[in-house]
């Protein structure tokens, strides 16, 4: 499959409904951590007391480009950053079960607009600077700077229901009036309607803790590309093109059950290669500790090496499965005229016809059986997914329908679409199956596959007629997928790329947004899902399994559907450095 996603994050991944791993090996022991963190059992644990110290070796397919927490919006990024710095709340090992981290405790008022933190005390970011109520209201004011050097955020969009998020925005307020911090140990959010998802935005990395004064020192440049400064388990001692290394933070905070500081290791080397075979070859030689989709793309384990790795009697007991809140879909542009010439994709029937000319099953081989089918745009794994379509909104493959449903909507001899992707080898091979199926109902596919920058490029402007993408979760809530994807407000923001706009649609993802009652929340979602469905307003194609094939002499390893490679909670057997 591709490696790309269009946005978001996988760890907020990314997120629902609560995910299961599903395959694994070795115990299940590991003592928990206190200080409110979360346990490092996992499938990769032993039952003795972990071994502090030792280091790890891994491959990664690209460098990281963001440091900075206010600024990182993709997965490579987030794999460290979330090693690096902590938020107020974050997920409860291998569930959507939210949890406390930099604070304590929390209380949200019965309107259900006012958010309250009691902060942990006597926390230090990696320098021994203390960290406090106040550094919050300075990412926030960070994050919602559009005007901030060298690049504003891209998270602002997330926390413009802040009250006074908008007014700071737009340059007329000064301070964002709905964030406070009454003392150093209470931290106040007021929103201007209630989020029934908000606790799951806070657990973004974009709202992270970071020191003022150092910020201030170094600069907003550098602090995103060499320098970082978090109260998270490690800090950065470097970052290039070329690799990042990840060294202990000596004032971390949290410690194990034995009263052990976390966290285990003292240093974690990313190579950078993007030789995804060459970094398949490395961890079957031992010389990495483990792959994971946040290190290799897509589903883990390279495509080219998945049928050895999981036919394996050697490799595949090492290798544990976790699903993903992440999908694939063809873009159907529904503008009736683009690029100057009327758009026959306009036409309801027409795409239609394409639904059921389409065969999963196709996909699934491509990418040899690492992927599941999708027939909707939510992954089966997530809340709000709906188990039994309407019949208007389910297609099976069918070229004689097809071909009807062309020729009533007026062409029976045949059309020509233009498609764009970016240029994998896995993405074209998915295209050229894709061309074949359409022309078995004669409608020419021709392909233009470039560069991932220049897809998007593209794609977000909304002219690409025809188009393979993918989303993943930036938190895990079904309005992350539906809202973004097919709400007429998001045309112009880049998200609805195929232009698709429905006033009930709208109607029914607003109302949504903002309720707190998760069943009306459900029915809402499943109508939106239904119309959009039977709009065929695009082709659902596969949604990804994780997989991550971990090293035996790795401890305290655990797959989530929401959150990044536990790096804080990972030790090694004694001796062991790779």
């Amino acid at each position: 499959m591709s490696v790309s996603w269009k946005k978001g994050l996988a760890t907020v991944a990314s997120i629902g409904m609560v995910g299961v791993l599903l395959a694994g090996c070795g115990t299940n022991s590991t003592a928990p951590a206190s200080n409110g963190s979360s346990s490092s059992t996992g499938s990769n644990s032993s039952s003795s007391k972990p071994v502090e110290g030792g280091s790890i070796t891994l491959d990664s397919t690209q460098a990281v480009p963001d440091l900075d927490p206010a600024i990182a919006f993709d997965t490579t990024s987030a794999e460290v950053d979330e090693a690096v710095y902590d938020t107020l709340i974050t997920y409860s090992k291998n569930t959507y079960t939210i949890v406390p981290d930099l604070a304590t405790s929390w209380d949200v008022s019965p309107d259900g607009k006012t958010y309250t933190f009691h902060l942990r005390q006597g926390v230090e970011f990696s320098n021994g600077d203390p960290m406090d109520a106040s550094d919050f209201v300075f990412e926030f004011q960070r994050l919602l700077d559009k005007n901030m050097q060298p690049k504003p955020s891209p998270g602002n969009q997330f926390f413009m229901d802040i009250q006074g998020a908008q007014a700071y925005y737009n340059g007329t307020a000064k301070t964002i009036s709905g964030v406070s911090a009454p003392d150093k140990n209470t931290l106040v959010i007021k929103l201007v309607k209630p989020e029934q998802f908000f606790l799951k935005v806070l657990a973004m990395p974009f709202a992270s803790a970071v020191d003022p004064a150092f910020v201030k020192k170094v600069g907003n440049a550098a602090m995103d590309t060499t320098e970082a400064m978090g109260t998270g388990p490690f800090e950065v001692q470097t970052n290039n093109q070329n690799q990042t290394v990840l060294v202990k933070n000596p004032h971390y905070w949290k410690k194990d059950s034995y009263g052990q500081q976390l966290p285990y290791l003292d240093k974690i080397t990313i190579n950078v290669n993007n030789n995804s075979t060459v970094d398949a070859l490395h961890w079957e030689q031992g010389q990495t500790a483990f792959m994971s989709p946040w290190l290799m793309g897509g589903d883990g384990i390279p495509t080219a090496q998945f049928p050895t790795i999981m036919n394996s009697p050697k490799y595949k007991n090492m290798v544990l499965k976790q699903d993903q809140n992440s999908i694939y879909y063809i873009g159907l542009n529904v503008k009736p005229v683009l690029n100057g010439k009327p758009n026959p994709l306009s036409n309801v029937k027409v795409r239609q016809a394409m639904e059921y000319a389409f065969d999963d099953s196709q996909f699934i081989k491509i990418n040899n059986g690492a992927v599941l089918g999708l027939n909707q745009p939510l992954p089966s794994t997530m809340e709000g997914y709906v188990q039994n379509l309407d019949p208007s909104a389910t297609y099976s493959l069918d070229i004689s329908k097809a071909k009807q449903l062309l020729k009533e909507a007026g062409y029976a001899n045949g059309l020509t679409v233009d498609m764009w992707d970016e240029n994998t080898d896995t993405a074209q091979k998915e295209d050229q199956a894709f061309q074949s199926m359409m022309k078995q109902i004669g409608i020419n596919v021709v392909l233009h596959e470039v560069t991932w920058k220049d897809f998007l490029t593209k794609a977000m402007s909304g002219t690409a007629q025809v188009y393979q993408s993918g989303w993943v979760q930036d938190f895990p809530d079904a309005s992350d997928f539906l809202n973004t994807l097919f709400n007429s407000n998001q045309i112009a923001a880049g998200n609805n790329m195929n232009n698709y706009s429905d006033p009930q649609v709208d109607q029914w993802l607003n109302q949504a947004e903002y309720s707190t009652d998760a069943q009306e929340r459900d029915k809402l979602y499943g109508q939106v899902i239904n119309k959009v469905m039977s709009d065929a307003a695009w082709i659902p194609t596969i949604q990804n399994i994780g997989y991550y094939c971990v090293q035996s002499w790795v401890h305290g390893f655990y797959t989530s559907p929401v959150m990044y490679d536990p790096f804080g909670s990972i030790w090694v057997d004694p001796g062991h450095n790779s």
